[in-house]
């Protein structure tokens, strides 16, 4: 009896160690990703949930790991969603693609160039998860993607998958990170938007312009001698 008392006081103890640890990671989710990480303090996460300091540091032993577990999330939350959009039978191809590069705009829009900045300068361990995992997970499911597109006849076919891959990816770290932000004045947002724009107009065939025109609003508009 003894025994399965302490069993039952230990769960509980896991159970509210585990809601306090969620609680902690969505606070700091919104601050760091509204306000930047260097500017959020550990007195500021503490206020807004309204428990002290060393309750914060109980949970989590330092702001960084913190901040690692709100990146590892929202890195999570977004390998899920492109699996889901990607496996999903019930869309065409064109369909498919317009999801993700909806999915993954709103995805980067989370991002502001604050919070960025603050990774590659404070934390650059953790920048190097986002940039692997750009790489390993999302590159690798867009190569994927071209390939398939290729097959239906939407991509040109003249430009090798994995070439392509590498010059989106240049397009990506160039014009997705703070300084060319902050120095356009557009949102991370609009900056993935022009990207995507540019870049997959290039690879289209003029079928893939058509079907592509039919399912966004003026993002892959096709050409005018195309459409007449």
């Amino acid at each position: 009896m003894k025994t399965r008392r302490v069993s039952n006081v230990s769960r509980r103890s896991r159970d509210r160690d585990a809601v306090l640890k969620a609680r902690i990671l969505e606070s700091a989710r919104v601050l760091f990703l509204s306000r930047g990480f260097v500017h959020v303090t550990a007195d500021d996460l503490a206020g807004d949930l309204g428990i002290s300091k060393a309750t914060l540091y109980q949970a989590f032993p330092s702001k960084a790991d913190i901040l690692r577990e709100v990146v590892r999330g929202v890195l999570g939350e977004t390998d899920a969603g492109v699996r889901e959009i990607i496996g999903d039978d019930s869309r065409g191809f064109v369909e498919k693609m317009v999801a993700l590069f909806s999915f993954l705009g709103a995805r980067v829009s989370e991002f502001g160039p604050v919070f960025v900045r603050d990774l590659q300068k404070s934390a650059p361990g953790i920048w190097k998860e986002i940039d692997d995992f750009r790489r390993g997970r999302i590159l690798t499911r867009f190569e994927a993607i071209l390939v398939a597109g290729r097959r239906e006849g939407i991509f040109r076919e003249d430009v090798e998958p994995h070439i392509l891959l590498e010059m989106f990816l240049g397009l990506v770290r160039e014009f997705i990170n703070p300084a060319a932000i902050l120095r356009s004045g557009r949102t991370a947002s609009e900056a993935f938007e022009s990207i995507i724009k540019v870049f997959f107009q290039g690879i289209l065939t003029e079928k893939g312009r058509r079907d592509f025109a039919r399912k966004t609003t003026g993002l892959f508009a096709p050409l005018k001698e195309i459409a007449s």
